[in-house]
């Protein structure tokens, strides 16, 4: 049977109320994490720590309701000028991007967050094309380009708890331990 209930005395909840209650906790969540330069938080850990938190708890698939706590939590953001926080939030089924947009970015500045120095890669980049696309000493003719490599895409590796290795959730605490 499906459903939502409070997890304390299994007592049933309107999906009205699990929203309310989930969208709070879920901006919470969101805050902790935007002042975290290039963190992010994935779809299904997000539904695990909201019911967590809340002690809301459904056996409805995330995308069910999930994307409704997100617009809950994207409406409270624009309504009190607060940058959109769902922006922290992986959608489902797609890999982290190393990319920042720039809704992202203005949170994490707007939360104060440590960013990287945008002039840095760049310099890298251009110092590596002119070595690479200099003339020979011997003939005078230019050396063609390095073909560029691929760069791998890095798996984000999510903390473990050191007691019972099992992968950590957003807030850092395993579930499982505490």
């Amino acid at each position: 049977m499906a459903g939502i209930w409070r997890e304390l005395d299994r007592t049933p909840v309107t999906a009205g109320e699990a929203t309310r209650e989930w969208a709070l906790n879920a901006h919470d969540i969101l805050e902790e994490i935007a002042p975290r330069y290039g963190r992010s938080i994935a779809f299904t850990d997000v539904a695990h720590e909201v019911q967590r938190r809340s002690g809301i708890r459904t056996d409805l698939p995330p995308a069910s309701w999930l994307p409704d706590v997100l617009s809950e939590v994207a409406t409270r953001c624009q309504e009190s000028g607060e940058p959109r926080l769902t922006e922290f939030v992986d959608p489902p089924g797609q890999a982290p991007s190393s990319v920042v947009s720039a809704a992202r970015l203005e949170a994490h500045k707007a939360y104060g967050a440590k960013l990287p120095n945008p002039d840095a890669p760049a310099r890298r980049r251009t110092t590596r094309a002119k070595a690479t696309t200099g003339t020979r000493a011997s003939s005078g003719t230019p050396r063609p380009a390095k073909a560029a490599r691929p760069t791998p895409i890095e798996e984000r590796r999510r903390p473990v708890c050191p007691t019972c290795f099992v992968e950590l959730p957003a807030t850092g605490i395993c579930d499982d331990c505490s």
